[in-house]
């Protein structure tokens, strides 16, 4: 069940926890046997707890999600790193994409032709081409997910 676990808070406590994130904000709360009346109650509770909070919150777009920047960044752009090939002793820069089938979008551009900055222009302005290459669809796997995605947004606009 996508979201919702059923856990031992404590030896004999049980309870149905839902824990989700959506742009970068977790969503989690805990319903209680003893305090819902009962499991099937408190699985009912969290079901409908889920649903509310997915149908408010909005899921992260592709392109939004290609543009975080990682803790292991180092070049301060999402998708640019600097690498060194043997054949390039000076180093390259490289813009890489990865697509949703699972292939590799590359473009490198080596420091002895265009220099440090200019190289790193380069991977930068290369990078923000690929990114417009994605169909900017919500970053989501689960099919509840994206059922809940697609409600929330069709009734953004139906009410425009």
């Amino acid at each position: 069940m996508y979201a919702i676990s059923r856990i031992e808070a404590k030896p004999g406590v049980w309870c149905w926890s839902v824990h989700f994130r959506r742009s970068g904000k977790s969503h989690y709360k805990s319903f209680y046997d003893l305090k819902m009346g009962g499991s099937k109650k408190a699985l009912a509770a969290a079901i409908g707890w889920r649903d509310d909070r997915l149908a408010k919150t909005r899921a992260l777009g592709k392109r939004e999600f290609h543009q975080l920047v990682r803790a292991n960044n180092q070049s301060g752009v999402p998708g640019v790193q600097f690498i060194h090939p043997r054949k390039q002793p000076l180093g390259s820069w490289q813009a890489r994409l990865k697509l949703p089938d699972g292939k590799e979008l590359t473009r490198t551009f080596s420091v002895k032709r265009y220099g440090y900055d200019g190289a790193f222009k380069r991977a930068v302005k290369a990078r923000q081409d690929l990114l417009k290459t994605i169909e900017d669809k919500p970053y989501l796997v689960h099919p509840t997910a994206k059922r809940y995605e697609a409600r929330r947004v069709g009734a953004i606009t139906s009410e425009k």
